[in-house]
């Protein structure tokens, strides 16, 4: 099996980019890769700054993808973790291309007859700093980072997890 760990986000928008730090951690220490590599898998952990159809370019070819981003709630506790499938996620239509939703470029994919992968799990996690213009992770969001990872490494290890639950 083929997997993509992909970390999302905008460095310049504070906690909105704690998806590219996580695989920025993850990618420092090689040890770290390989406890979290399942035995014959073929694992890439990347981090991307696109949204919308350019993912396009990054996704095809895998069977399955691990998103790791943040999320907007109402009332955010930073660095709380939710494991979200595909259909718990809304299909927002956005105002171009390049503001399509993750499914929506999923079905776009396929619909063009790229090699989408089959399992999508997303690893969301809430923040509160997501618009504010400025470099760097809060405090709360860095101490959040281990436990991001362990969840990634349960997905990574697990093929039982189930959509919603909640680590």
């Amino acid at each position: 099996m083929k997997t993509l760990v992909l970390g999302l986000g905008n460095d310049l928008y504070g906690d909105d980019g704690t998806g590219l730090h996580v695989i920025r951690r993850i990618n420092q220490d090689s040890l770290l890769q390989r406890d979290l590599t399942p035995d014959g898998e073929e694992l890439v952990f990347e981090e991307c700054p696109l949204t919308g159809v350019a993912l396009l370019d990054v996704i095809p070819g895998y069977d399955r993808l691990i998103i790791v981003d943040t999320i907007k709630k109402p009332d955010p506790e930073t660095g709380k973790v939710q494991i979200l499938e595909q259909k718990d996620l809304r299909h927002i239509p956005g105002p171009s291309p390049h503001y399509i939703s993750i499914p929506q470029t999923i079905e776009l994919g396929e619909k063009i007859g790229l090699p989408m992968p089959q399992e999508i799990k997303i690893v969301a996690v809430e923040a509160k700093n997501l618009y504010q213009l400025g470099e760097g992770l809060t405090p709360k969001m860095v101490q959040a980072i281990p436990h991001i990872i362990q969840t990634i490494k349960q997905l990574l290890h697990s093929k039982a997890q189930k959509g919603s639950d909640r680590i």
